[in-house]
């Protein structure tokens, strides 16, 4: 019988010492572990959900009826497939259609604006025909190659066009709002060829020192180029450079960045983020931290002049600061972005907003304001201007979104008092509100005259300082007085109440929004569709509606009033995040 030979007993102590080595490396790696993820919740971005829980059983001032609700969303529904339907009959395949005499106009180079700004309003509704009606359209008919011959704006084409082409590839992806699509995967794949296409159309905006985006792209001589004259002509070099407001620059990145997720080609982020780069980084001194004195200069990034404002021309870069942070907290710039907009918010809270008279009438919530409704000026090198619009009313909505996503509750309470100023423009004999009003500010010192700032700190010039005998009158009755009656359909007080009741829950604002309905039913809606209102303080809203409906009413103003009554966890705000043209993009 053979015998075993003996184990060295060497090999016994080198195992153990192994095993002892193999126990300090797990146990280092566990501490690495440990110190990156406190590393990480350290410095990692500061919010809470957004979205108000309505799953939880909460307060009976949120118990808003299920019945009503589902009711007012088929409502809203109805009134988009009739406008679709309307759209469809009179002008297919056109920009918008004329909605009093039931012709069609191009206004946004003959690319169909209508049916691909709605396009996303169809899909959030789950409306399957008319989905896929436009997605043949899109894949089959759609030539971005074919146009008008006159120059693209790339502001206008990004929000309206690409960002829902973008969107719905989102939508698709998401495989929870609409559907069953069939051919969905082919529609997916060709709707985002279509997408890249345009998006490479539009790359020579981007040709420019800064990166900042020309005003026009010539899209048959693949050139960036200055705004024609009235005469559609460009007499400019493009050695000569031109002025930029910050929404022009500004309101490329949601867009750009979710393509850039879905090709994998990062130039289209990097463009956006160089176009906008000069007001992240702005070089300049500014009159109030965060917000941009403009307009700049494109080729050098220097301010040109002392406007600061939140209203047209500057809106949508604001906006997107924020979103942009939502939307990509793990971009590489979203601290910047978070700083610079809550710069901007703070700046806006403490620099731009004022109280005006107090009225006669009593508030929504049924109480006297002694101090008046809050009212954001615009600023022009030195000067206060006290008149507000219709768009600047977004920012009700921004303040209460962003606000929530980074616990400031400050701003979320001062983004629901604009839009309780804002709802006040809204109370008239239509419904609607007017697309400007202007308020008269309190005066300090009667004895000199001067009026100064709320806070008192510093005696300023307002533009507007005394209202006639007409308006003195609407100040009295209104707290404001009403410097342009027309209504053209916009959705940024309505905007403002989604936001408001997706983070607050109170059914007020669905309230407020079926009002608004209500008065667009009555007063917008002709044979062809729904057109601009022409005096929104008279009963019969000015008489003959306006025959014009531009594609954002589709696109943001019924797709805002549908989401308000529909399910609230469809394009949940914790999900998903709605661009300046209201196209939702995911949040991943």
């Amino acid at each position: 019988m053979g015998r075993v030979a003996p184990k060295p007993r060497h090999r016994s102590w080198l195992f153990r010492i192994r095993r002892s080595y193999r126990r300090k490396y797990i146990l280092l790696a566990l501490v690495i572990v440990l110190i990156l993820r406190t590393i990480f919740y350290a410095f990692r971005p500061t919010h809470s959900k957004i979205q108000f829980q309505f799953s939880v059983p909460h307060s009976a001032q949120h118990s808003t009826s299920p019945d009503l609700n589902l009711a007012r969303a088929e409502a809203v529904r109805a009134e988009f497939k009739w406008a679709v339907k309307r759209y469809k009959d009179m002008a297919w395949g056109k920009d918008e259609v004329l909605p009093v005499t039931g012709g069609f106009q191009t206004t946004r180079n003959g690319f169909a604006a209508t049916l691909i700004d709605s396009l996303t309003t169809a899909m959030v509704m789950n409306l399957t025909t008319e989905v896929v009606q436009a997605l043949d359209y899109i894949v089959n008919t759609l030539d971005f190659d074919k146009h008008d011959r006159t120059l693209v704006d790339p502001f206008e084409t990004t929000i309206r066009y690409l960002g829902s082409l973008v969107s719905a590839v989102d939508i698709l992806d998401a495989g929870s709002l609409v559907g069953p699509i069939p051919r969905q995967s082919q529609y997916r794949d060709d709707i985002l060829h279509k997408a890249i296409k345009l998006a490479e159309k539009l790359a020579p905006a981007f040709d420019s020192p800064l990166g900042i985006p020309w005003p026009r792209v010539n899209f048959t001589a693949h050139l960036g180029s200055h705004e024609p004259d009235s005469h559609g002509d460009v007499h400019v070099s493009r050695d000569i450079s031109f002025a930029v407001t910050p929404a022009r620059a500004g309101s490329n990145w949601l867009e750009y960045y979710r393509l850039t997720q879905h090709s994998m080609d990062p130039v289209y982020v990097h463009n956006a983020t160089r176009a906008w780069a000069s007001l992240v980084w702005n070089r300049n001194e500014e009159t109030f931290d965060g917000l941009i004195d403009s307009p700049m200069d494109s080729f050098s990034g220097y301010s040109l002049g002392h406007t600061v404002s939140l209203g047209a021309g500057h809106d949508s870069y604001y906006e997107y600061l924020i979103k942009a942070a939502i939307l990509a907290p793990r971009d590489k710039h979203a601290s910047r972005y978070r700083k610079r907009w809550e710069q901007a918010m703070t700046s806006t809270m403490e620099r731009l907003a004022f109280k005006g008279t107090p009225p006669d009438s009593y508030r929504s919530d049924g109480k006297r304001s002694d101090s008046g409704y809050l009212f954001i000026a615009q600023y022009f090198d030195g000067t206060y201007m006290n008149e507000m619009g219709h768009l600047t009313c977004y920012i009700a909505g921004n303040l209460i979104l962003g606000g929530r996503y980074l616990q400031r509750n400050d701003l979320v309470a001062f983004g629901l008092e604009v839009l309780e100023t804002c709802h006040a423009t809204y109370v008239t004999a239509t419904g609607l509100g007017p697309e400007s009003f202007v308020w008269e500010p309190p005066r300090r010192g009667p004895a000199s005259g001067q009026q100064v700032l709320d806070g008192g700190y510093e005696q300023v010039r307002w533009a507007i300082s005394t209202p006639g005998p007409h308006e003195h009158e609407q100040v009295h009755k209104l707290g404001f007085w009403v410097s342009d009656a027309r209504y053209f359909l916009r959705p940024e007080v309505i905007e403002g109440y989604f936001y408001a009741y997706r983070v607050t829950g109170d059914p007020k604002y669905q309230d407020w929004a079926w009002s608004a309905f209500e008065g667009l039913r009555k007063f917008s809606k002709a044979k062809y569709g729904y057109g601009e209102i022409q005096d929104v303080t008279l009963p019969d809203g000015g008489g003959a509606t306006v025959d014009s409906s531009e594609s954002f009413f589709l696109a943001e103003t019924l797709k805002y009033l549908f989401l308000i009554f529909d399910d609230p966890e469809r394009l949940s705000l914790d999900e998903w995040v709605l661009s300046t043209e209201a196209h939702p993009f995911r949040i991943e």
